[in-house]
Formats: C-alpha cells, sequence, structure tokens
C-alpha cells in the first residue's frame, strides 16, 4: 500500500490534466511537461509519474481495445479471439510425446492453448504452450513453469486441475482439465446475469479464491476470461499464468522485473497498477469488479483506452451499483450488493474486506435472505458501516493491543524476577520459570497473529483457530503466576512488590479477558451478518 497522503478529487483532476498532456507529448519530453505541470507539488508528481510507469509498462501486453490480455483459455465458441500475431504452430492430428492434438482453443500473450487427447488415460486436457517467438525465452518458460506449480498446488472444486508440466523437445507444456462449459466472458456477451445465478457464480469465485489464498497463491488475473463453467455450470478459475505464491511467512508479494505490470487494466487494483507489492486483497478488488459486471454487464471503472481505464482505477470513485443494476433486481438486494462491491474496491488495501471468505460469507447472506424474503437481513448487510471508516480503525486497535500485550508481558518479568530470591525455594523458581515459559508462549504467538493480519489477512482466520487457545491458556498461566508471586512477596516482607506483582495480574487478566476479545470482533467479525 502507498504511504501518499490521499489527493483530493481537485487533485486527482489535476493529475488527470497532467497525465493526458504528458501522454500526448513525445516521450522524451514528458518529463518537462510533469515538472511544468506539477511544480512543487510532491504528490500530485508521484501520481502523474506512476501512471506514465504503469502505461510505459503496459505499452507492450496491452490489446487495442483496452481490455487487456486475451483469454489463455478459451473454448470452441470464443476461439475467433485469437491474438493475430501468435500462428497455432500445431495442426490437428500433429503428436506431442503422448498427447494428439485436436484443435486450438484459444492464444493470448501468455501462450496457446490447444484441445488435445492425452493418449495414455484416453481423456481430452487443455494444453498450454509458450507460442513460437517466445519459446526461447527462459523468463516466459519460468512464468509457465511458476504457472503449473501454482495451480497444481491448489485443489479445490472451484479451481481447474492440473494434470501435469511435461518438457518435450525443448518445449514446455501445461496439460489441464478441459472445461467445455465456456468462459464468462462468453455468457456476458448476453447481458447481465440472473440474479440467482450471478450471485452462484460470485459465491463460487469468492470461495475458489479463499482457497487459492489459504495455499498462499493470489491469481493477480481475475477477469470473466478466466473463469470458466464445468459440464454441470460451476464456476472454476482457470490461468494462474500471472499467479504468484507467498513466501514461507506469507508476507505480501512485491513486484519482480518482468511481471510487475501484468494483468488486465479493468480489473487490475490500485497497488497493481503502481507495481506495489501484492496480495490476497489485490483479487478481493479484482473479485468486486467482476461481482459488478455480472449484475450490471459492465465494469465499474471504464476509459477510453487502457491508460485511461487505470487512470479512472487510480483516481475516480467507481460507479455504483445501485446506479447501473437491472431494474427488475429487488432494490434490498441491490443496496445489500453495493456495499459488498464497495468495500471491495476500496482503493487502499487495507480498507478492503479482508480475504475471500468474508466475501464469500456476505455473499451467502445475500442469497439466503433473497430465498426467504428476509428484507431485514438485507438491510443490516447494506447499512453496515463501510470498512474503510470502522473496520480498518478496529483492526488497526486489535494490532496496537497485540504488539503492546506481547511487550508489557515481557517487561513484567523483571519485576518477577526481582521478586523471586524473596520468594523462597521451591516456589519462587517454579513461578518463575512458569512465568518466563507463558511470557515467551502468549507474546510470541501475538506477534505471529499481528503478522498475519498485517501482511496477509487471508490467513488470518486459520492461524487464529490453531493459535487462539494456546495464547488463552498462555494468559492464564501468566496471571496465576503474577498473582501467586505478589500473595508470596506480601507475606514475605516485601509489600510493594507484592502490591505490583498483585495489580499486574488484574491489569493481565482485565486485558485478555474483557479488552481484546472486544478488538478482536470489533476487527474481524463479519459485519454483514
Amino acid at each position: 500500500m502507498s504511504d501518499r497522503a490521499p489527493l483530493d478529487a481537485a487533485g486527482w483532476a489535476r493529475v488527470s490534466a497532467i497525465f493526458h498532456r504528458a501522454l500526448a507529448a513525445p516521450p522524451a519530453e514528458r518529463a518537462a511537461v510533469v515538472d511544468a505541470g506539477c511544480g512543487d507539488d510532491e504528490r500530485v508528481a508521484a501520481e502523474v509519474t506512476s501512471l506514465l510507469g504503469a502505461h510505459d509498462r503496459a505499452a507492450g501486453w496491452l490489446d487495442a481495445t483496452a481490455g487487456g490480455v486475451l483469454p489463455a483459455i478459451a473454448t470452441p465458441a470464443s476461439s475467433g479471439r485469437q491474438t493475430p500475431s501468435i500462428a497455432a504452430t500445431l495442426a490437428s492430428g500433429d503428436r506431442v510425446g503422448p498427447y494428439r492434438i485436436d484443435r486450438v482453443l484459444g492464444a493470448g500473450g501468455m501462450g496457446i492453448v490447444y484441445l488435445a487427447e492425452d493418449t495414455r488415460l484416453g481423456r481430452p486436457v487443455a494444453l498450454k504452450a509458450l507460442p513460437d517467438e517466445a519459446t526461447d525465452d527462459d523468463t516466459r518458460r519460468a512464468r509457465l513453469r511458476r504457472e503449473a506449480r501454482a495451480a497444481a498446488s491448489l485443489v479445490h472444486p472451484g479451481i481447474a486441475t492440473v494434470y501435469a508440466l511435461d518438457e518435450i523437445a525443448g518445449r514446455v507444456y501445461i496439460a489441464a482439465e478441459y472445461l467445455a462449459g465456456g468462459t464468462l466472458r462468453d455468457e456476458l456477451a448476453n447481458g447481465p446475469l440472473p440474479i440467482v445465478r450471478a450471485l452462484d457464480t460470485a459465491i463460487g469465485l469468492a470461495d475458489a479464491l479463499d482457497a487459492a489464498h489459504r495455499q498462499g497463491v493470489v491469481h493477480r488475473d481475475v477477469k470473466p476470461e478466466n473463469i470458466m463453467r464445468d459440464a454441470t455450470g460451476a464456476t472454476r478459475i482457470v490461468d494462474f499464468g500471472l499467479a504468484r505464491m507467498a513466501d514461507a511467512t506469507g508476507r505480501a508479494l512485491a513486484p519482480t522485473l518482468g511481471d510487475a505490470a501484468f494483468g488486465t487494466p479493468a480489473y487490475m487494483a490500485p497497488e497493481q497498477i503502481r507495481a506495489e507489492p501484492t496480495d490476497a486483497r489485490t483479487d478481493i478488488f479484482a473479485a468486486g469488479v467482476v461481482l459488478f459486471e455480472l449484475a450490471t454487464g459492465r465494469t465499474p471503472f471504464s476509459g477510453v483506452d487502457a491508460a485511461a481505464t487505470m487512470a479512472s482505477i487510480l483516481e475516480r470513485e467507481p460507479v455504483r451499483l445501485r446506479d447501473a443494476a437491472p431494474a427488475a433486481w429487488p432494490v434490498p438486494v441491490v443496496d445489500a450488493l453495493d456495499r459488498l462491491i464497495s468495500a471491495c474496491l476500496q482503493k487502499a488495501p487495507a480498507d478492503r474486506l479482508s480475504s475471500a471468505a468474508e466475501l464469500a460469507d456476505g455473499l451467502r447472506h445475500v442469497r439466503a435472505a433473497l430465498d426467504s424474503g428476509d428484507t431485514r437481513a438485507l438491510d443490516r448487510i447494506a447499512s453496515a458501516p463501510p470498512p474503510s471508516a470502522t473496520e480498518a480503525e478496529a483492526r488497526w486497535w486489535w494490532q496496537f493491543h497485540q504488539a503492546t500485550a506481547a511487550i508489557i508481558y515481557l517487561l513484567l518479568l523483571f519485576p518477577l524476577w526481582r521478586a523471586t530470591p524473596r520468594l523462597g525455594s521451591p516456589f519462587g523458581p517454579a513461578l518463575a520459570v512458569a512465568a518466563v515459559v507463558a511470557a515467551v508462549v502468549a507474546g510470541a504467538l501475538r506477534l505471529h497473529l499481528w503478522f498475519a493480519a498485517r501482511l496477509y489477512p487471508a490467513e488470518w482466520r486459520s492461524q487464529y483457530s490453531r493459535a487462539g487457545a494456546w495464547i488463552r491458556a498462555a494468559d492464564v498461566v501468566f496471571t496465576l503466576t503474577l498473582a501467586g508471586a505478589g500473595v508470596l512477596a506480601m507475606t514475605s516482607g516485601t509489600a510493594g512488590l507484592g502490591v505490583l506483582l498483585l495489580a499486574a495480574a488484574a491489569a493481565v487478566l482485565v486485558s485478555f479477558a474483557i479488552i481484546e476479545p472486544a478488538t478482536t470482533r470489533a476487527a474481524f467479525t463479519d459485519r454483514s451478518r
């Protein structure tokens, strides 16, 4: 997330005007245009420079319609959308190792996808390979391998299965599950989806993203072209060509040279456009765009070209669902979905929904209320305060409490250590050892949860479910050791130290039994319930 102070509407209007003036100038003169237009305003200059950088990085991979990279997996119905510059190098009947080619399914900047038969098992597969001009490109080959590894690490009914990663005659191929049901883009060509189908599709998408995020995989290219239907009509995510896997700590993903600006403009989060670190919340932004499109047939940000679309994402508020939804949709449902979409499309990652699971839960509440006709439940969802105003602040206080508690626990070991010689044996040493163990366990686990919530929020719930009981047990032990040491200190003639330890025990008790549960509920309880 950028640490620049936010601009007001007038500031963004100035950014837009300077950006388009600079874009119209020859590349060699753009810096002078920016300097002249921005003057000493560093914030405006930073935003204009960021937009120009994103535009320059995007120049090689955006197609002329500003729609972005063409689908890497397509169906027969959409196979005519092949990129003209990429020739199909394999014809029907050709053999590639154990695979017999049937036809081209689709092509794009990330590769060509064929319908093929795996002759070993007698099943159809979607066989993806790099185009001829990229065969010897080590970066593209590495990206294809990374796509296979990322997708193969995920086992979920909402994610297309990767069967194999093969290197045949010096070329890399991914064999994946063939889905004949069509892409969501094909479906949207007929207009917005009916309300129930839109909700079910969005729930399936959110569930699949949650499964990916729990395994540390961020898709980074969520869009209708990469969402397909299987034979039963269920939602499936495909094409992990831009996916990144988090490191062992779950840290946010920093961009790397060669893939920093990749994505599809209308679905890119602000941090993706600026080539800043991305995490699960980047996918949540894209899911919000897709949800809006399912309901309206259009995206909430638009521009005459790719650069204008990215500028719109950075500088303008999205179109509200209540202003664009079909007239046939019930107003309470529209208002409830409008709140969820707005929570996904916040420009700062910290202000968005914290996880895809939270989005899925909210959508399920809307679906259940629609089925039951419970307008009060829909009103509660629609009236929930935006995360930017309440949830982000509550989460900050929760993080502050966790860090403060960990530090104070360690500091309280000092007076307990000072009291140990006066407590006598064996009680003094035993209490000291128990206190040290309890303080270290409680403090370390709290800092672990603080880290997960701050840098990889999609993992927080699962981490909390495992660590919560251990923290409570350590809190209880630490409180009892402080209280026991305080009582012993008072009976041994060191009343001042005893009072201090008893007061510390009371403070720790209030902290973990009253304050911490309240801050946790405020920060992490789903407010759409």
